[in-house]
């Protein structure tokens, strides 16, 4: 690369020889997440998809395995192995999702939809501002959701009315994005350790090894349940 002097401008000009480098390579990106393992969507999942793909290529003369179907049993997704969704929650949500005039405030709505279903769609609507379902909401969460969770904590726990407080609950897209961030808040650096059980969710072990801490593994106790001992606890964490 050569630099030439233009009045006032610096002109750049590329030499013929120069071949442009990668910035971004195995080496140079995060080895953090490089080394992560993910069972849930590790190896076996991967040779599974690999067989789905041969199987779905193989003709009905030439099968090259025993059975013709996956089940992926990796991870909790009920109704990918047949499970009926619930109905109660798809109409509420169907209705929170329709505007209005075709939706809650629909002159047949009734006769398609049960009076709580559409009761609890039209709550949320409010709770939602009126802008529907597809708009962001506050970051911790809608403030009607948050206030219904509060509720369900002081029913749940004996607590008097109002000793939790809705700025205190913050809800996010699944547990895995709220153990993600509860992980990335207590781990400092490589000297903070996370006690998990064994065996254990691996989005955890993940989780840890992505934001540098390192795992500290109890065992269960199987003949008690599978419940925790604190003599196990003392041990994992002394070695």
């Amino acid at each position: 690369m050569r630099g030439e002097m233009a009045g006032d401008i610096h002109v750049q000009r590329m030499d013929a020889t120069f071949v442009p480098k990668k910035r971004l390579t195995e080496q140079t990106m995060s080895q953090s997440l490089r080394t992560m393992e993910y069972a849930v969507r590790g190896q076996v999942v991967i040779r599974a998809n690999e067989i789905e793909t041969e199987l779905k290529e193989s003709s009905a003369t030439h099968k090259k395995y025993s059975f013709d179907q996956i089940v992926y049993t990796n991870i909790g997704n009920p109704h990918s192995v047949g499970q009926k969704p619930l109905t109660w929650p798809r109409q509420v949500m169907a209705l929170v999702d329709l505007p209005p005039e075709v939706g809650v405030d629909h002159k047949l709505a009734h006769r398609m939809f049960p009076k709580d279903a559409i009761e609890r769609a039209r709550s949320i609507k409010e709770g939602l501002g009126g802008h529907g379902s597809g708009a962001y909401t506050h970051s911790q969460g809608p403030l009607l959701f948050r206030q219904e969770i509060c509720n369900f904590i002081e029913k749940r726990d004996g607590l008097p009315e109002g000793a939790t407080d809705p700025d205190n609950i913050f809800m996010t897209n699944g547990a895995s994005t709220g153990i993600s961030m509860m992980l990335n808040t207590l781990i400092a650096d490589s000297t903070s350790g996370v006690m998990i059980p064994i065996p254990q969710y691996p989005i955890y072990s993940a989780t840890i090894d992505l934001c540098g801490g390192k795992k500290v593994g109890y065992y269960l106790d199987e003949k008690n349940g599978w419940d925790t001992n604190l003599e196990e606890l003392e041990r994992s964490l002394k070695d």
